[in-house]
């Protein structure tokens, strides 16, 4: 009986979203059962369902309390909040049930329509959580948790959809549209084959350092060349941010870098516009002792250069720390250390490979 009246409750005014949840219970494991439980969601279902079956048929509300897992205080402070009849009463006498509006969070709806006050008063602004927040406690008086904001988001997306914003479908990515950028985009010459020889891997690390003291991190660009046979540091260069500027001064150091050591190179980097860019492009049309290549969009070709980055970063700040006087104390630092990183992989691997010779 409990089954087939729960059942008929449920296809009447019974708020979906709680509903769904107490059908969802049983595939659900202990702990996400006692979770959900938890919720005022849930309470709120579980104390409008005793009172419609206890009103409706007259059972037990004992039972049903344990049923529905509820405490006996949970369903009393239930029934006083709304003002609602003794069920009991009206099941006896035959008496009109009163309809119990669906679960609202005060608390949800409440942050909602201050949300809406810093749409309206910012020109529906598109700003992040911690804005909105601050704006709230500055103008409202009241305060409402970023957490609260990221779940107004999730669940009602409406509220910070900008009127005044482009159609997304529209819109395209920079790559597929701009015809010049593709136009210095090169070939993939290595393709995974990471024992190509005289391959010059190049990649782009940000460095956080703290200089005179200050608990503010400066963040620093360094674009690194690897000699892919040797596994050492050929070039780098620091500057604000990964740009055309900087990959230009490495590009003429690695030219220099072939020309000393008698053998053309081959410069492995991404498709990211510090590469690909009419600079770099005339620049390695006018040299013959370089040829760049790219790695294709998606895959991973220049993964050993992306390895030694994450390498040379961890070892240089667990040697070093990220404290430093100033920033002439700091690139002095980083050149001593690729001076002895450099010895020490030349003396891992070529005196290696040279008794490998003579074997």
């Amino acid at each position: 009986m409990l089954a087939i009246a729960s059942k008929e409750i449920l296809e009447k005014s019974i708020p979906s979203c709680t509903a769904t949840i107490l059908m969802n219970l049983l595939k659900m494991s202990k702990k996400e059962k006692i979770m959900i439980m938890a919720t005022k969601a849930y309470k709120y279902y579980a104390c409008s369902q005793i009172y419609y079956l206890v009103a409706n048929y007259g059972m037990g509300t004992n039972r049903l309390i344990n049923y529905f897992k509820v405490h006996k205080n949970t369903y009393s402070k239930f029934k006083m909040k709304l003002k609602l009849e003794n069920p009991i009463l009206l099941y006896k006498y035959k008496l009109k049930i009163p309809t119990i509006n669906s679960f609202e969070n005060e608390r949800f709806e409440n942050a909602v329509d201050l949300v809406k006050d810093f749409k309206e008063s910012n020109n529906d602004l598109q700003t992040g959580s911690l804005l909105i927040r601050k704006w709230i406690f500055v103008n409202k008086n009241k305060r409402v948790s970023e957490k609260m904001i990221n779940l107004i988001k999730r669940e009602k997306p409406e509220v910070f959809k900008n009127s005044f914003s482009r159609d997304n479908s529209k819109k395209s990515s920079y790559f597929n549209e701009s015809k010049k950028h593709n136009s210095y985009v090169r070939d993939d010459l290595i393709e995974m084959n990471y024992n190509t020889p005289n391959v010059v891997g190049v990649d782009g690390t940000n460095l956080k350092i703290e200089l005179n003291n200050s608990s503010y991190k400066t963040k620093l660009n360094c674009m690194i060349f690897y000699d892919w046979d040797l596994k050492t540091i050929v070039a780098y260069n620091f500057d604000k941010n990964e740009n055309s500027n900087s990959s230009l001064k490495v590009f003429k150091r690695i030219n220099e870098y072939s020309v000393n050591t008698k053998s053309n190179k081959v410069i492995q980097s991404d498709r990211g516009l510090a590469f690909s860019c009419e600079k770099i492009f005339e620049y390695v049309n006018k040299n013959n002792n370089i040829v760049h290549s790219m790695s294709k969009r998606g895959f991973k070709h220049n993964a050993s250069t992306e390895i030694l980055n994450r390498w040379v970063k961890e070892k240089f700040f667990k040697t070093y720390g990220c404290k430093f006087k100033n920033i002439q104390n700091f690139y002095d630092t980083f050149r001593k250390f690729v001076y002895n990183f450099n010895k020490l992989q030349f003396l891992k691997y070529n005196i290696f490979d040279q008794k490998n010779q003579h074997l």
